[in-house]
C-alpha cells in the first residue's frame, strides 16, 4: 500500500488544531480562535474570507513541513445562517485537499463556529432567504 499524507482537523470552541501526518512524521499547528476572531473584529475584516485564507495557509504550512510540494489545492464548503457579514453560525467542511495532485486522506473535516447573534428579530425571521451555502476553491503556491 502506498503511503499518502493525511490531514486531521480537531476543533473546539477555543482552538482549531491542524495535524498533518506522512509516514512516521507528524506536525501540529493550532489556530487560537479568540485571538484571530478578535483581530478580525477589531480591524473590521471580512471574517469568512480571511478565516478561509488563514485555514488554507495553516494547512499549507503543516503539510509542507513533512511532505514537499509546489502546489496545494483546497476545496471548502461554507454554510451560514445569514449573509457572511451578518451570520453568527458558520459550518465549514473541508471537501478536498491535494498537494501536487496527490489527494490527502481527511479526518475530522468539519469546523463549526458559533458566535453572539446581534441581529434583530425581523432579520432573524427573514434570514432563511439570505443563508449562504457555497463551495470555495483555493490554490496555494509554495
Amino acid at each position: 500500500m502506498e503511503d499518502i499524507p493525511s490531514l486531521i482537523i480537531k476543533s473546539n470552541k477555543d482552538t482549531i488544531r491542524i495535524v498533518a501526518k506522512y509516514k512516521s512524521q507528524i506536525v501540529e499547528h493550532d489556530i487560537q480562535l479568540k485571538f484571530v476572531l478578535g483581530y478580525y473584529w477589531r480591524n473590521n475584516l471580512p471574517f469568512a474570507e480571511k478565516f478561509m485564507e488563514l485555514l488554507g495557509t495553516v494547512i499549507k504550512r503543516s503539510l509542507s513541513q513533512i511532505f514537499p510540494f509546489k502546489k496545494l489545492f483546497v476545496k471548502f464548503n461554507i454554510e451560514s445562517n445569514d449573509t457572511l457579514e451578518e451570520s453568527s453560525v458558520f459550518n465549514i467542511t473541508l471537501l478536498e485537499v491535494k498537494a501536487d495532485g496527490v489527494e490527502l486522506e481527511l479526518t475530522g473535516n468539519e469546523i463549526y463556529l458559533t458566535g453572539i447573534d446581534n441581529r434583530g428579530t425581523m432579520s432573524k425571521m427573514t434570514s432563511f432567504r439570505r443563508k449562504v451555502s457555497q463551495t470555495v476553491e483555493k490554490e496555494f503556491i509554495v
